[in-house]
This record gives structure tokens, sequence and C-alpha cells, in this order.
């Protein structure tokens, strides 16, 4: 699930090879810098790539200090089919 999550953040940035320069321990935040319309769009892109149902109550901010450990946290979300 890293991989795709580097590579959705590579398609929202629209920067070709992006995802290359990504560690799994890459900021979202500080180090992607995604606008609020980015991350709006980064979410969709996660929700309907991924096919996970994100519980927006329960993410927190922490959650985005990583890229490892959002996709920690969408493995807990309830899958869609």
């Amino acid at each position: 699930m890293i991989d795709e999550i580097k590579g959705l953040l590579e398609d929202v940035k629209g920067v070709p090879g992006f995802s290359k320069g990504l560690s799994d321990s890459t900021d979202i935040i500080e180090d992607v810098k995604l606008d609020s319309l980015e991350m709006i769009n980064f979410m969709l892109k996660i929700e309907n790539e991924l096919k996970v149902e994100i519980d927006f109550e329960q993410l927190e901010f922490s959650y985005l200090k990583s890229i490892k450990t959002f996709s920690e946290f969408l493995s807990k979300m309830k899958r869609l089919n």
C-alpha cells in the first residue's frame, strides 16, 4: 500500500517522478507540502484507488507524519468492494 500512496501523491502533485524522492518516513504535510485542495484530492484518490473508506473522525494529524503511519491507519479502515 505504501507504493500506491506514493504514486497517488505523485498524481496529485502532477510532477512526473515525484514519488521516487519519497521514503516511507516522508511527512505528507511538511515534506510533500500538499495545499488544502491537493489534500482533498489526495484523500478522494486514496478512497477510490485503494478501495477504502476513510473515517475522517478517526483521522488525526499525526497519521500524516509519515507515509508508513498513514498506510497503517488506512489498513484499519473499512474496505470497499
